[in-house]
């Protein structure tokens, strides 16, 4: 049965390896408005795997919120899977997508995790090994129909 578990864990590795290695990896920082006319910067990391002129972007945003505003430490961000579709083959690439994440946000107070939806466009610049972007993604909680729950965020990145 151990030998079973290594030949799957050996294919699996063989499997996942070129994948891996055609990955985009990349970092982003941004700028998070609020409906109710709040914001806030943040920064992220993200991997980007092309499958033809579809991306799978999975990626983490790290929220810099502001501790008074909140009355006292906060831990804030998101974890998000989203999906692209690049436009044109040049070295200017528009492209559109949609995902979706978990939102977290720790306070003095408690936590909440929420359930988002993203929607996103951008342009990406192929640049030889560096490939730096721009983004606007609107994000909205799929539990909480308040009009408050939605985001903009303004993004630009670096993908190597």
């Amino acid at each position: 049965m151990k030998s079973l578990r290594f030949l799957i864990l050996v294919a699996v590795v063989l499997l996942l390896t070129p994948a891996v290695f055609a990955a985009d990896f990349g970092f982003r920082a941004g700028r998070l408005d609020f409906e109710e006319g709040s914001g806030e910067n943040f920064v992220g990391a993200e991997v980007l795997f092309s499958v033809g002129p579809v991306n799978i972007n999975p990626n983490i945003e790290y929220w810099l919120l502001d501790d008074d505003e909140f009355g006292g430490d906060v831990t804030a961000g998101t974890a998000n899977l989203d999906v692209t579709v690049d436009f044109g083959s040049a070295r200017v690439k528009p492209y559109v997508g949609a995902g979706i994440g978990l939102g977290y946000i720790d306070t003095d107070f408690g936590n909440e995790t929420e359930t988002l939806g993203n929607l996103i466009g951008g342009v990406q610049f192929d640049l030889d090994f560096l490939k730096p972007y721009g983004q606007v993604k609107y994000t909205r909680s799929v539990e909480n129909s308040d009009d408050n729950s939605a985001t903009w965020a303004f993004t630009v990145g670096l993908r190597f």
